[in-house]
């Protein structure tokens, strides 16, 4: 059977079975590029958006993985070869930047210049990528992957040569040494072993990819032995590795498939799910990396790298109008996501570990004022005459990634958390350092001593994962309170207020063309309130400012859900209702905003510090996905009398605070803990073990204490 009756028996049978539901959508290991050795279906001709889209896509994820391979056998090398650790760890933050800027690049670069999405099925076995017939289209299909994949080739071999020769004189210099060490034959098997599966990366890799190069090769030569089945077919399994993306790629961008899926969100009113639908990608995202390392919390090097997420998503809203596809926006918001997440966890964190005792809650509201100072800037810049229009709107979105970059030029001036160098570190000489550049004086014995007495007491406790953390008698009762007040804070109905105040103020009377003035307005007195809590945390306290908080946003969704049922009824109800939405951001603002990140780095001490911002983290992001996804149905359904839900979880966490969450301001770690001691049944001994302060007119005196479990 020749090339052309072997490709019209595969396109014969396909069509005999509904090809969108078959073979579109068919599992990642069933080797879907074999599956598209003919052409795409009619829904991918050229340049259409979602050949545009699978043709970037691939384009992204090939280059990369070429990126990524070559710098993990770098990695290798440095770390085996030249024994150096630390080189090797320093590198990973280059690694980064190359394997997904220059990939990000290239893409940008073709995508610009309509270089990708055009049927390639002939030289890619089914993807959308370099129109095959310009004149230009074996530069870019070397840019946009062979000339990597190329390099990989030569790169890989010989840098494991180099490990596996190193290893081998190692061994050898060992050999006179083994019989001392051990007489068991194990050793030489698993080194044995081991060094079989290295040999087998450069191997996997090779073999898995030839086929794609060969045919490369040959169908740039117009030799027909590119189309050889037997090679078709290998090339298929060799590009298996891809199947994930190709779901991706070949069910959502595929606009029958794709108008499935969206007929089921969007089956009751299409434009309010798909502005939900994408309201939530930025919450999916920001919920990821609330699952990174626990024990991972050095803050600066941490938000240093999480500028990737800011300014590469910052890019692809800036493109994506040139691209003239909406997906970008949604993967783009799903990607700053993951930038919201780590921020949400690692700044609050950071500041209140930087931050003496009697500044830490002014300073640990300084996150939130400038989230509130970014959400006035962006309604401000929202306005239809500013950027709020069909042509500035992409400007508008490509700069958010302005902050990012901001951070990256200063921040590597700031030093890192003194309590981290020295209780996790144990880096005495940089957490002085640290600590005397942040307070502008020499003498900071005192918060060092003090630091000394919670690295003894944690000593006993150790590094903490989350599952420790839910199964820590003496941490159990601050859980819980973390959860409580994260919930309470996204489910207080915040989201909803705002998803709420344009037709409240239309409803009001103000004309379509100046809600988008008021809407600002609000925004301004967010900032302001915001500003006011700054400077009155440390007089009022934690507890005060979030139990009126709560409290005033009770009152305001109960007014609000009585305004809105009266408004068509009485004339001045409308103006009750913007005076209740006015009155709720300010409650907001002062306390159910700004204070919990606070109270969670305060009840915590080091070890456990960064798992319970990640259980913090986790919770806030799946209750604001939640708000942010249910809340259209909710309103649909129930209308006005939804406000009544919130203000049950406002009055539910206000009791909780009453009841549970005791005050923490000028307190240090250590007795905080020991205000949650009786509550979670935890006797405090002084034996030896754990350090406790006590003050005396000033100064520190230091006993030895012991946790006991009941």
């Amino acid at each position: 059977m020749n090339t052309s009756e072997w490709g019209e028996t595969i396109r014969r049978v396909v069509n005999e079975k509904d090809v969108e539901s078959q073979h579109w959508i068919s599992p990642p290991w069933k080797i879907p590029d074999f599956t598209l050795a003919n052409r795409p279906s009619d829904d991918m001709t050229p340049e259409t958006k979602d050949c545009i889209a699978q043709g970037a896509i691939s384009t992204f994820a090939n280059t990369s993985s070429f990126f990524w391979t070559v710098a993990i056998a770098v990695y290798l090398y440095v770390f085996i070869v030249k024994s150096s650790q630390r080189q090797a760890d320093n590198l990973v933050l280059y690694f980064h930047l190359i394997s997904w800027g220059v990939p990000f690049a290239i893409t940008v670069a073709a995508l610009s210049l309509h270089k990708i999405g055009y049927d390639a099925s002939e030289v890619s076995v089914g993807w959308c990528w370099v129109d095959i017939q310009a004149k230009d289209h074996v530069l870019w299909m070397l840019l946009t992957a062979k000339i990597w994949e190329f390099i990989a080739y030569v790169t890989l071999p010989v840098l494991y040569i180099l490990i596996k020769l190193h290893i081998h004189r190692a061994h050898a210099a060992l050999s006179e040494y083994r019989p001392i060490l051990t007489s068991s034959p194990v050793s030489n098997s698993s080194s044995s072993m081991a060094d079989r599966k290295l040999t087998l990366i450069p191997i996997i890799f090779i073999m898995l990819r030839m086929w794609s190069t060969i045919r490369f090769l040959l169908l740039v030569t117009d030799s027909p032995a590119g189309h050889n089945p037997v090679l078709v077919t290998l090339h298929g399994i060799g590009n298996t590795f891809q199947g994930a993306a190709n779901c991706i790629m070949f069910v959502l961008l595929t606009p029958s498939i794709r108008s499935r899926l969206v007929a089921l969100l969007c089956c009751r009113g299409q434009d309010g799910r798909w502005r939900s639908e994408s309201a939530s990608q930025n919450r999916t995202g920001a919920y990821t990396p609330s699952h990174r390392d626990e024990n991972t919390s050095e803050g600066k090097g941490t938000l240093l790298f999480n500028n990737i997420f800011s300014i590469v998503p910052a890019i692809m809203m800036g493109v994506s109008e040139v691209a003239g596809s909406f997906e970008i926006i949604i993967i783009a918001r799903f990607v700053v996501g993951i930038c919201a997440g780590l921020s949400s966890n690692v700044v609050p964190m950071y500041l209140g570990e930087i931050a003496p005792k009697n500044y830490r809650g002014a300073i640990g509201i300084i996150p939130q004022l400038f989230i509130t100072i970014g959400i006035l800037v962006a309604q401000v810049f929202g306005i239809r005459s500013i950027l709020g229009n069909k042509e500035g709107w992409p400007i508008m979105l490509g700069l958010t990634g302005i902050p990012a970059v901001i951070e990256l030029l200063l921040l590597p001036f700031f030093p890192e958390s003194p309590r981290y160098m020295l209780i996790q570190k144990g880096d005495e000489k940089n957490a002085r350092k640290g600590l005397q550049q942040l307070r502008g004086w020499e003498d900071v014995d005192e918060e060092l001593c003090e630091m000394r007495v919670e690295e003894q007491s944690e000593r006993a406790e150790g590094r903490l994962s989350v599952l420790n953390l839910f199964t820590f008698r003496s941490l159990r009762w601050q859980l819980l309170s973390v959860i409580v007040m994260n919930m309470g804070q996204q489910l207080s109905g915040v989201n909803a207020i705002y998803y709420y105040a344009d037709s409240i103020y239309s409803s009001a009377g103000v004309a379509e063309n100046h809600v988008q003035y008021v809407t600002v307005g609000t925004g301004a007195v967010n900032v302001f309130m915001t500003i006011a809590a700054v400077f009155i945390v440390e007089k009022s306290g934690r507890r005060l400012l979030l139990l009126i908080g709560f409290g005033i946003c009770c009152g305001a969704c109960v007014l609000l859900t009585v305004a809105l049922y009266f408004q068509t009824k009485l004339d001045w109800m409308p103006y009750v209702s913007i005076v209740c939405v006015i009155v709720y951001v300010i409650g907001h603002a002062i306390g159910p905003s700004p204070i919990p990140t606070v109270v969670t780095t305060e009840m915590f001490r080091q070890s456990s510090r960064p798992p319970a911002f990640m259980v913090a983290g986790t919770v806030h992001w799946i209750s604001n996905f939640t708000v942010g996804l249910v809340f259209p149905f909710l309103e649909k359904g129930l209308g006005a009398y939804s406000f009544i839900i919130f203000a049950c979880i406002c009055l539910f966490t206000f009791i909780y605070i009453w009841m549970v969450i005791p005050e923490t301001k000028n307190k240090t770690f250590l007795e905080i803990s020991k205000l949650f001691a009786q509550r979670n049944k935890v006797d405090i001994v002084a034996e030896d073990g754990d350090s406790e302060i006590k003050e005396t007119g000033g100064e520190i005196i230091k006993s030895e204490i012991k946790s006991t479990f009941l």
